[in-house]
């Protein structure tokens, strides 16, 4: 296990210091703590936390909202903590939830396992949404690199080998890439 960075944003101080204190013993690092969602979100955006343990009941920004927040920015993992006579919200919902739930009271092995669940469920996201990122930039490389062959094969009529090398050797000439040698060709024979 890896030391991981948490910020703790829960109303109630005595289960705070507890929960903090049973997360300290297991080799994490408490790097704050909030009583209030307007300083919870403040925390969050200024500490960078690896997980957010979040309470659903917190004043001013709900547990839920902030929950939302960080999950949609990819700011971290999100742990969310509701009392056992609040479960129905996260069932009422036009949309499933895409962070775990922790139901108080609750012992420190199921406690620890979410945290680490949650990381991990993150990390892998994160991952694949870089993947997909490099997938996506490389098909649009790869279709301007085809157009821009096209242009050369019928202005210069040149073999589609002939033209994928002038536009490698022209890469390799500038030091750029070939999308940008790509893109250059286009521009100059839409002109």
């Amino acid at each position: 296990m890896q030391k991981m960075r948490i910020l703790l944003a829960e109303k109630d101080t005595s289960f705070r210091k507890n929960l903090a204190g049973m997360l300290k013993q297991a080799g994490y690092i408490i790097i704050g703590e909030a009583s209030d969602g307007a300083t919870a979100l403040k925390m969050l955006r200024t500490m960078q936390p690896e997980v957010f343990m979040v309470a659903a009941n917190l004043s001013v920004i709900s547990g839920m909202e902030l929950a939302n927040i960080a999950e949609d920015s990819r700011l971290c993992a999100v742990v969310l903590l509701v009392d056992y006579a609040e479960t129905d919200i996260t069932r009422n919902r036009d949309q499933p939830l895409t962070f775990p739930v922790l139901v108080k009271p609750f012992d420190q092995y199921h406690m620890l396992s979410m945290v680490e669940y949650a990381f991990s469920v993150f990390n892998k996201m994160a991952s694949l949404e870089g993947e997909v990122q490099r997938l996506k930039d490389n098909l649009e490389t790869r279709k301007t690199v085809e157009k821009a062959k096209g242009i050369l094969m019928k202005s210069h009529n040149l073999s589609e080998e002939e033209a994928f090398r002038r536009i490698q050797q022209q890469s390799m000439k500038k030091r750029t890439s070939m999308k940008i040698i790509a893109e250059a060709i286009i521009t100059a024979f839409e002109v």
